[in-house]
């Protein structure tokens, strides 16, 4: 049997390719990073407001075990609720914050149609995600993370848990204060080692988005042809406009006060109305085979025809429907009075 034709992935992804998997949503995220940034959010919230909120629990906690807030049961869950919530709503928004703005530099603003798959609802099809091949890869990357991640922090801060022992030892603000330090340069050392984590695991993403986008030079020819068209069409398409605006072009010449030649190369039609214009018009220009054309009508409808090679080839130069400049008012003039002097007008 023959071998299938495989051609290889070997271009760059376009533009529009870019576009449309940003459109399904398909962008270069890292997770990872996104995890580090909300602990990030909970590091920076901790370090400059910790000890305010610690004083918050500290007081509430005194408060109703010193029946400050009464007896009833509601009450008192009302207050530590609204406690709780003043410690706990800044770090959630300030960490989500942190997510976001992360996920937003990593892909940009990804918005598309929210979509309801019943697939979702299958358990076997859960089943199925959680015990693949890819979910237990998934599982073992972040076991190992969180073990080396978890033995990274306890052997940068081992020396520090020798005072451990001698806790119970101090006073209620020392420990305090100490058990604090432990714990903040413990979450310091974990964001620094997930943050490495992080940005890695987004190269690693960002490679295999790349890859993933890369197209074969069949693909990229398939895509310029839709967004700038079948070029065979296109000349179709040019072909009739150019045809369009020659017979519009020729619908003038019978209009025109004279028509000057080259003499057979180029024909040059002018057209000038002494009191509506400033200057004589090209109204009709061409070369060759259409030349001809211009000289053929103009004969037809008795339009003169002059001779006059320099200035046939310098009026051809210009834009059709523009007028002629200064530089050859005399020429073109003196052709013109030739003209109203062979028709009796002078």
């Amino acid at each position: 049997m023959p071998e299938e034709s495989y051609e290889e992935r070997t271009e760059q992804a376009t533009p529009r390719k870019r576009q449309k998997a940003k459109e399904k949503g398909q962008v270069a995220r890292s997770r990872d990073l996104n995890s580090i940034a909300g602990m990030g959010g909970i590091i920076l919230v901790i370090y400059f407001a910790g000890e305010h909120f610690v004083n918050i629990l500290a007081d509430t906690t005194a408060g109703i075990l010193g029946f400050r807030y009464g007896g009833d049961i509601p009450e008192v869950m009302r207050v530590a609720f609204i406690k709780a919530a003043e410690v706990t709503l800044p770090i959630f928004m300030i960490s989500v914050a942190m997510v976001m703005f992360t996920s937003v530099m990593q892909g940009g603003f990804v918005l598309r149609p929210l979509r309801f798959d019943t697939s979702m609802l299958n358990p076997i099809q859960g089943f199925r995600r959680m015990f693949s091949l890819r979910g237990l890869a998934e599982l073992i990357k972040s076991l190992l993370k969180f073990i080396i991640g978890g033995w990274v922090v306890y052997y940068v801060i081992k020396k520090d848990l020798e005072i451990l022992p001698t806790l119970m030892a101090m006073e209620i603000e020392h420990l305090a204060e100490t058990s604090a330090i432990l714990i903040f340069k413990a979450l310091v050392i974990a964001f620094m080692y997930f943050l490495v984590i992080g940005f890695v695991s987004y190269a690693l993403e960002r490679w295999q988005y790349e890859r993933s986008l890369k197209m074969t030079k069949q693909e990229v020819k398939e895509e310029h042809k839709e967004v700038e068209g079948d070029p065979l069409i296109k000349s179709r398409i040019r072909s009739i406009q150019r045809e369009i605006a020659r017979r519009r072009m020729m619908q003038e010449v019978p209009k025109a006060t004279v028509v000057i030649t080259n003499p057979t190369h180029i024909a040059v039609a002018l057209k000038y109305e002494e009191k509506k214009m400033i200057a004589p018009k090209v109204v009709a220009k061409g070369a060759g085979v259409v030349a001809e054309k211009i000289k053929e009508i103009a004969m037809k409808h008795d339009v003169p025809i002059v001779e006059d090679r320099p200035l046939a080839r310098a009026l051809f130069k210009l834009e059709l429907d523009s007028f002629i400049p200064e530089e050859l008012y005399v020429a073109v003039a003196k052709i013109l009075a030739y003209i109203y002097k062979m028709r009796g007008r002078l």
